[in-house]
C-alpha cells in the first residue's frame, strides 16, 4: 500500500524532504479558522487503506492539539492501514513529575490522549529525564529519531577547533556522544536551578580552552536564561568565541533575542521547530526511524 503524508507543520524545510525520503504522497487538506476560535478541518486525499503520516509542529502546543486531534480522529474514521505521528518536537515532556499537591503528571495524560488515535509516533530527542523511555506512558509503538550525527557534521563544517559544552549534568549524554562522532573534546557545566529563571552555572577546566571555539549544546532553549548564565560565566572565565546550537529553539520571552544580543556570536537549531535559526536539518534522521515503524 502507499504511505500519505499530510504537513500540519507548516514547516515545508522539514515535511518537503521527510515527504519525500519516506517516498510518501503530499496529501491535501484545508483547515479554517471561525471567528470564535472554533476550527473546521475537510480532508481532501481518501485515507482508506493507506498508512497515512502526519507531520505536526507542536510547540506552543494548546493551540496545535485540538486540531490536530481532529485530523487523526477523522483519518481514523476512513479506516487506513495505520496511522504515524510524526511530532518532531513532542510537549508535556518536562511535566514527568508531581512537585506540588494538586498536580498530576501531565506528560502521561498527554501521551494517553495523544495515542487514542495513533498506531505509532516518532519524534526527535525528547526531553527524557525521570522517565528512561516513550514506552513506560505512551501505549502505542514509539520511534526516537537522534540529532547527534546532524549536529557533530554541522559543527565539524562551520567550527574551527571546537569544545564541546553542555549546560548541565542531564546533557552529557548528548556532548559527550557528539564530541565523541568529530574527535573533539567536550566540558559538562554544573547547573543549579533556584526556580525558573534563576540558574547557577560554572564549568570546571575551561582553563586549557580559552582559545578555542565553546559550542554550547542543548536539548531545549526555552526562555534562554541557562544559555545565558552559562555564556556570562565562559566570558568571564576569558572565552572569546561562543557558539550555540539548540535542538529544539522555543525561543519563548524573547529568548532569540537576548541571546542574539550576548556574547554569543552565532545561534543555530534543528529544524524541530521553524525558526530562523534552523540550519542543521534531520529530515534523514527521521526517514531512518520511519523505516523501523512496524
Amino acid at each position: 500500500m502507499s504511505t500519505l503524508f499530510f504537513d500540519l507543520s507548516q514547516n515545508l524545510n522539514l515535511s518537503a524532504p521527510v515527504c519525500e525520503k519516506i517516498g510518501a504522497t503530499m496529501g491535501k487538506l484545508t483547515m479554517h479558522y471561525f471567528p470564535d476560535g472554533e476550527s473546521n478541518v475537510q480532508l481532501l486525499s481518501p485515507c482508506k487503506d493507506q498508512t497515512v503520516v502526519v507531520l505536526a509542529d507542536l510547540s506552543h502546543p494548546n493551540s496545535k492539539v485540538l486540531p490536530l486531534l481532529f485530523v487523526l480522529r477523522m483519518i481514523k474514521e476512513q479506516s487506513p492501514k495505520k496511522i504515524v505521528l510524526i511530532a518532531p518536537y513532542l510537549p508535556y515532556m518536562r511535566q514527568d513529575a508531581v512537585f506540588h499537591e494538586g498536580e498530576s503528571i501531565l506528560a502521561r495524560h498527554f501521551a494517553e490522549i495523544l495515542s487514542e488515535n495513533l498506531d505509532a509516533l516518532i519524534t526527535v530527542d525528547p526531553h527524557l529525564h525521570r522517565f528512561f523511555s516513550l514506552d513506560q506512558f505512551y501505549p502505542i509503538r514509539t520511534y526516537l529519531a537522534h540529532t547527534t550525527s546532524p549536529i557533530a557534521q554541522w559543527i565539524k563544517t562551520h567550527v574551527s577547533e571546537p569544545v564541546i559544552v553542555g549546560p548541565d549534568s542531564e546533557s552529557r549524554q548528548w556532548v559527550e556522544a557528539i564530541a565523541g562522532e568529530i574527535h573533539v573534546p567536550f566540558l559538562v557545566a554544573n547547573k543549579v536551578r533556584h526556580g525558573d529563571k534563576d540558574v547557577e552555572i560554572t564549568v570546571k577546566g575551561l582553563e586549557e580552552f580559552k582559545d578555542k571555539t565553546v559550542v554550547i549544546v542543548d536539548d531545549i532553549v526555552s526562555t534562554g536564561h541557562t544559555i545565558l548564565e552559562i555564556t556570562k560565566h565562559l566570558e568571564d572565565s576569558g572565552v572569546n568565541n561562543i557558539v550555540c546550537v539548540a535542538t529544539h529553539a522555543i525561543f519563548n520571552e524573547n529568548a532569540y533575542g537576548k541571546l542574539a544580543h550576548s556574547h554569543i556570536s552565532q545561534i543555530v537549531s534543528c529544524n524541530t521547530i521553524p525558526h530562523v535559526s534552523n540550519a542543521v536539518d534531520v529530515s534523514d534522521s527521521i526517514a531512518e526511524s520511519f523505516k523501523l515503524v512496524k
